[in-house]
């Protein structure tokens, strides 16, 4: 007769010694199974001693415990105020989130109006810190408008550093409002040889009236994303004029089957046939038109600029032989004729430096621009070593290295976009909360911190870990902290 199968002990009843065995078993690698089975215990209990085990290993191996004390702070009336404005500054909060960290990490109380007051205090030094910069050294700047609650947000920015030289709450964007903002930024010698804008009105108005020496440039992204709109418009017209040819073959089919053809059906495919073709046709050659615009008009990479223009002039002359009634086409073709001299500035401006390259070095101009275009060929591809290595058997390769290099620093100084001002409305923007009012004190301590924070992380390796003034002034400046009048707090040695 077999014996009886021993019962399963509960783990209530498990000595210590034996949870041990069992956890080092698990821990050994042992299945589950055969230790359940040696000390007649369930799975779970196993698991259960397994999961203490890895716990108590952990444990042991820990850096530091989290009740260990790192460092302590002082906390001081100038701390708190640190905070206050880092948490607004840094961490976007608002008065009563700042109010909620107080009192749940150091149980200490503040009210509103002393965050208000505070914050105050700091914008009008932080305001005083933005007018005391001279502006004489800002050659190129790029004038953008962005909005908050349906207002405007006038913003004037360094294409090199990024540094923001003027921002501004207005109730309009018209001519006076940005010649008042023009005329406070004259007073700290703003002169700007170059500034880049997006063609709006009131702004453009205002530079031709308060400063008249000032070079506007247009920016070349509007009218490439207008090209691109217009040119999937022409595409999709094309394709639903196709589909409607398919569709009446297909009905004439049917008809023809039935012995049902009517005449009017057969005129009705020669007219939806007749557009199909010009639809094509239209498609095919705005968008042979618009690709040169882009890249042989427009590209730094490119021809002279008298070339430039006759070609430009050549593309609008196209266009407007084109028969067409598309009112979209129309906009674009009256956009182009408007645009003209600004879109081109940025040719213009690359042939002065190219002038002087060619002076500095004993080239012809013309050689300087053939290098220029040149460039436009990837460094890997035949054709650029096929004409490069023309001019280099005429200039000599030394000279020819020396003119590329200075060409490359001309493209790259020349800006032709006003990316540099979108950057910052992209960094301004958290700034901004559509559900509460921004005053223009607030929008001078976004200004300051802007300014004066460093940058992370950039493309530009000038940039990386210097802040906006520093790179605009070349000149180092005390943390943002110390500049607001604060001690910033440092580590014990």
């Amino acid at each position: 007769m077999s014996q009886p199968l021993p019962s399963k002990i509960q783990p209530k009843r498990l000595t210590s010694e034996t949870k041990k065995a069992i956890a080092f078993s698990a821990v050994e690698g042992q299945t589950i199974t055969d230790i359940a089975k040696q000390n007649h215990v369930s799975r779970n209990t196993v698991y259960a001693q397994k999961s203490k085990a890895y716990q108590a290993i952990n444990n042991a191996f820990e850096d530091a415990k989290q009740t260990e004390v790192l460092f302590t702070v002082p906390i001081t009336k100038s701390l708190i105020e640190q905070m206050v404005i880092c948490l607004t500054l840094i961490n976007k909060s608002s008065y009563r989130d700042s109010l909620q960290f107080f009192t749940d990490i150091f149980d200490y109380s503040m009210s509103i109006g002393n965050i208000f007051n505070i914050l105050d205090r700091t914008e009008e030094t932080g305001t005083q810190i933005n007018n005391s910069y001279d502006l004489s050294l800002l050659k190129v700047s790029a004038a953008d408008e962005i909005f908050h609650q349906n207002q405007p947000v006038l913003a004037v920015v360094d294409i090199s550093s990024r540094f923001c030289a003027k921002l501004t709450k207005e109730d309009s964007r018209d001519t006076d409002s940005w010649g008042v903002a023009l005329l406070d930024m004259i007073e700290q010698d703003y002169q700007p040889k170059v500034n880049i804008n997006d063609q709006a009105p009131g702004l453009i108005k205002a530079f031709e009236d308060q400063l008249p020496e000032t070079v506007l440039h247009y920016v070349h992204f509007h009218l490439l994303k207008a090209s691109k709109e217009l040119v999937r418009h022409l595409k999709n017209s094309k394709e639903s004029s196709i589909t409607a040819a398919i569709k009446l073959i297909y009905k004439e089919e049917k008809q023809r089957i039935k012995g049902k053809l009517t005449i009017s059906l057969s005129e009705a495919i020669t007219a939806a046939s007749a557009d199909m073709h010009q639809a094509e046709s239209l498609y095919e050659q705005v968008n042979t038109l618009c690709s040169w615009l882009q890249y042989d008009v427009l590209q730094h990479a490119g021809f002279s600029p008298d070339v430039r223009a006759d070609l430009y002039d050549f593309i609008i002359a196209e266009l407007s032989l084109l028969k067409s009634d598309n009112k979209k086409l129309d906009s674009y073709i009256r956009s182009l004729v408007f645009q003209k001299t600004r879109l081109l500035a940025a040719s213009q401006a690359l042939n002065y430096r190219f002038e002087t390259i060619a002076l500095e070095n004993h080239v012809s101009l013309e050689d300087v621009w053939q290098i220029c275009y040149t460039t436009r060929f990837d460094i890997n591809a035949h054709r650029y070593h096929l004409d490069s290595q023309m001019l280099a058997d005429v200039l000599g390769d030394e000279c020819y290295d020396k003119v590329e290099d200075e060409v490359l620093l001309a493209m790259a100084e020349t800006p032709r976009c006003s990316s540099m001002i979108e950057n910052f409305n992209s960094r301004l923007r958290p700034f901004l909360d559509d559900r509460k009012q921004v005053t223009q004190k607030k929008l001078s301590l976004c200004q300051f911190i802007l300014n004066h924070r460093p940058f992370q992380r950039s493309h530009h390796l000038h940039l990386v870990g210097k802040t906006p003034a520093e790179a605009f002034t070349n000149k180092p400046h005390p943390h943002w902290l110390e500049m607001l009048g604060y001690q910033q707090f440092q580590q014990a040695a």
